[in-house]
């Protein structure tokens, strides 16, 4: 069974992705260039830990929704580059803790206030009652985008120019 959004609903994508996509390109990955060495995906990890102190990879992995293999690699890389330190978990001797360094605290402030005055640049106009409803409609967003269980995936579509079989298959 197909699903037709309807047209304010699509209209609404088209201009979240949008937005993401601007926001990614003109806020979030210029202002990472301030962590040399890394890159967009392991910024929830740095965020993560900054928030909660310290974790379990495997906590972290659930919390953000990525596979333990995905957290695994981030973390030997951010060590790596002195933004995070190892330490052997004090319960359970197999597992191990991980927590920002003063160099990763002081880096996530830096890409922090960078992301802060870039987007104050864009909102400067705003009255605050207009950043006030667009933080209370973010969050009613995020509310109903976290309470999602499974995406609704539309049926697959065949493409309408299937690449030709290099092998001339017939």
């Amino acid at each position: 069974m197909a699903i037709t959004p309807t047209p304010a609903v699509d209209d609404l994508v088209g201009r979240l992705e949008l937005a993401f996509r601007l926001l990614g390109k003109r806020v979030y990955f210029p202002s990472l260039r301030t962590l040399h060495g890394v890159d967009k995906a392991s910024f929830p990890l740095l965020a993560f830990l900054e928030e909660h102190g310290q974790a379990r990879p495997s906590d972290a992995a659930t919390a953000l929704e990525l596979d333990l293999s995905t957290v695994s690699r981030q973390v030997r890389h951010l060590e790596q580059l002195g933004l995070l330190h190892r330490r052997p978990d004090d319960v359970d001797g197999r597992a191990c803790q991980v927590s920002l360094t003063e160099q990763g605290r002081t880096g996530l402030g830096v890409v922090r206030a960078t992301r802060n005055q870039l987007l104050d640049a864009v909102l400067v106009d705003w009255p605050d009652t207009d950043r006030a409803d667009l933080l209370r409609l973010l969050d009613r967003l995020l509310t109903g985008v976290r309470d999602l269980t499974t995406p609704a995936a539309p049926d697959a579509v065949p493409p309408t120019n299937p690449t030709p079989d290099p092998k001339g298959s017939r």
